[in-house]
C-alpha cells in the first residue's frame, strides 16, 4: 500500500469535513472517556492484577503509543468499518506517522498502519489488523481469567443502558436494539430483536449462577411460500480463558489458548411450504454474541465473546411439505490449542455426546434439510471488532463517522480492497468452539421403498487467526473431538449406506 502526507483530494476532502465535523470548534469539545481509578475505561474488566497475569513486554521499533488523554483531545471520526481513524491535532507522535507503524491507542486498540493523509493539523491514518508481534518485540502476555456471567451483566448494565444515539454514530456498527433490565431486584436480561437477510429473531444471553443461559428463539425466514423455523436453547458453565503469547525478536515463539467449557444445546426446527420449488436454498445467519466483555491489560483491550452462527439449507420442492425435528447435545471437558514455532497441537479433552431426536416429515416428492450451528464459540481477539467494541464502551456518544467516511472514499479510495467474507472467521483471535451438523434426507412415500436417513456430527475444535499470530500460512484450526451417529430407517441395506 502507498504511503503519502497529501493528495490532491486532500484540501476538499478536509474541508467538507470541516463542514461535517465542525472539526474541534468551541461548539465540539473534546472526547471525555470515563475512566475508573486506575486508568482504565469504565466498563473494561482491568485484568492487571489477576493471578498469573504477566506483561512484560518491550515494544518494536515501529509502535508509535497514544495515550488516553491525548486520544481524548484528539480522535474525531472513525470509518464504519474500523479502518480509518481522524485526528485533529499537533501531536509530534501522530504527524511521524507512516506506513509500517504500529499505532498503538491505549485502552482502544492496536493497529498496522497502511497509509497516512496529513493535511495542517488533520492526520487521516488508514490502518488494518495489526499482530501480537507487530507490536510487541520481546516480552511475555498471559493471563488466566474467571467468567462470572452474572458479574459481566452487572457491570455492563452500567455502560450500556445509554439514551438512544443519533444517526451515524458509530453505535450503528452494532445491529439490533438491544435492551438491559437494570431496574433493582430483576434479573439481568441482554436481548436483541432484529431482521437480517430475511430472518427474524430473538437473541437472549443471560446469566445463570456463573454460567450463561443461551437462547436463540423463532428465527425465521419467509420467502416466496417458505416459512422456517429454528429455535436454539443451551447453557454454558466452568468458562476459564487462558491466554499466553511469547515474543522474541518480533516474531511469535509460543501461543497457547485454553478454556473449560460445559453445557447443553437443544435445537428444534420446523418446515413449511405453501408453493412449489419454495424450499430449495440455503441462509447463512451470522448473529450478534450472547455475551460481549473488553479485558483489559496494561492498555491493550482484548475481546471476549460468546458467538453463535447457523446454516439452513432445507430441499423441499413439493407444495405444502412439511418437516420438523430436534437434536440435544451434552457437552463437557475443556479445549485450546498450542503453537510453537510453525507447529500447532490441540491441547485438553471435549467429550460431547449428541442425541438425535425424531424426524417427521410430510413429502411426495425426495426431500431433506441441512442444519449446522455453531455454538457456543468462546473467543479472545484484539482484531477490528476490539477496536469497534473497545470504542463503543469508552467513547461517549457524539463521535463522527461522516470524515472517516469521506476520506475512506477520496484520498484511500483507491488503497481499501474488500476483504474475503469468512462466514465463522474471528479476525485477531483465538477460539474455542462446537460445531454440531444435522442432516435428514427422505425418499418420500412414492418411492419403491420409502427410507429416510439421519446424520448428527459434533465437532469440537480450537482455532487461532493467522493475523494475531503474524503468520502469512492458514489460520491453524485443529480437532478436538469428534462424534458422528447415524440413523436408517428402515435399517436396510436398500436404503443406502449409513
Amino acid at each position: 500500500m502507498k504511503a503519502f502526507s497529501k493528495s490532491p483530494l486532500a484540501p476538499l476532502v478536509f474541508a467538507c469535513a470541516a463542514l461535517l465535523a465542525g472539526c474541534r470548534t468551541h461548539e465540539h469539545p473534546a472526547l471525555t472517556i470515563p475512566v475508573s481509578s486506575s486508568g482504565v475505561p469504565v466498563g473494561f474488566r482491568d485484568i492487571s492484577k489477576l493471578p498469573g497475569t504477566v506483561f512484560q513486554v518491550t515494544y518494536t521499533p515501529a509502535t508509535v503509543r497514544i495515550d488516553l488523554p491525548a486520544i481524548q483531545k484528539s480522535l474525531t471520526s472513525v470509518s464504519d468499518d474500523g479502518r480509518v481513524l481522524v485526528f485533529d491535532s499537533d501531536d509530534a507522535r501522530l504527524h511521524q506517522l507512516k506506513q509500517g507503524s504500529v499505532l498503538f491507542l491505549e485502552h482502544v486498540g492496536v493497529r498496522r498502519v497502511d497509509a497516512v493523509n496529513i493535511q495542517g493539523s488533520q492526520v487521516a491514518v488508514l490502518t488494518d489488523t495489526a499482530a501480537l508481534s507487530d507490536l510487541v518485540q520481546d516480552g511475555t502476555i498471559q493471563f488466566k481469567v474467571p467468567v462470572d456471567f452474572s458479574q459481566l451483566a452487572s457491570r455492563n448494565t452500567v455502560t450500556n443502558n445509554r439514551e438512544p444515539e443519533p444517526p451515524g454514530n458509530i453505535l450503528r456498527w452494532f445491529s439490533g436494539p438491544v435492551a438491559y433490565a437494570s431496574t433493582p431486584g430483576l434479573k439481568y436480561t441482554a436481548k436483541v430483536k432484529a431482521e437480517t437477510d430475511g430472518w427474524e429473531f430473538e437473541l437472549k444471553g443471560e446469566p445463570a449462577g456463573g454460567g450463561l443461559a443461551l437462547t436463540l428463539t423463532a428465527a425465521k425466514k419467509k420467502l416466496a411460500g417458505l416459512t422456517a423455523t429454528v429455535n436454539v436453547k443451551g447453557k454454558l458453565e466452568n468458562v476459564n480463558t487462558t491466554f499466553q503469547a511469547v515474543m522474541h525478536s518480533g516474531k511469535l515463539q509460543q501461543f497457547a489458548y485454553m478454556t473449560p467449557m460445559s453445557g447443553t444445546v437443544d435445537v428444534d426446527w420446523s418446515v413449511l411450504t405453501m408453493a412449489p420449488g419454495s424450499g430449495i436454498g440455503e441462509s447463512r445467519l451470522k448473529l450478534p454474541p450472547f455475551a460481549k466483555d473488553v479485558f483489559d491489560i496494561y492498555g491493550i483491550p482484548f475481546l471476549f465473546k460468546v458467538d453463535e452462527a447457523l446454516i439452513f439449507k432445507p430441499g423441499f420442492g413439493g407444495k405444502k411439505d412439511v418437516a420438523d425435528g430436534n437434536f440435544h447435545v451434552v457437552y463437557t471437558g475443556s479445549g485450546g490449542l498450542t503453537i510453537h514455532g510453525s507447529q500447532s497441537a490441540p491441547e485438553g479433552k471435549m467429550e460431547g455426546q449428541p442425541q438425535n431426536g425424531n424426524t417427521t416429515a410430510q413429502s411426495l416428492a425426495p426431500h431433506g434439510v441441512v442444519i449446522a450451528i455453531n455454538a457456543p464459540k468462546v473467543s479472545v481477539s484484539v482484531g477490528t471488532e476490539s477496536l469497534k467494541e473497545a470504542l463503543k464502551q469508552a467513547v461517549p456518544a457524539g463521535i463522527s463517522d461522516k470524515v472517516a467516511e469521506l476520506i475512506a472514499k477520496g484520498p484511500f479510495g483507491g488503497l481499501i480492497k474488500s476483504p474475503k467474507e469468512n462466514f465463522f472467521k474471528t479476525e485477531g483471535g483465538a477460539y474455542v468452539q462446537l460445531v454440531t451438523e444435522f442432516d435428514y434426507a427422505g425418499s418420500g412415500p412414492l418411492s419403491i421403498v420409502p427410507c429416510s436417513m439421519t446424520h448428527l456430527n459434533f465437532y469440537a475444535q480450537a482455532g487461532a487467526d493467522a493475523t494475531l499470530l503474524g503468520q502469512t500460512a492458514e489460520s491453524p484450526k485443529l480437532n478436538l473431538n469428534e462424534v458422528k451417529i447415524s440413523k436408517r430407517e428402515p435399517d436396510i441395506n436398500a436404503c443406502g449406506p449409513k
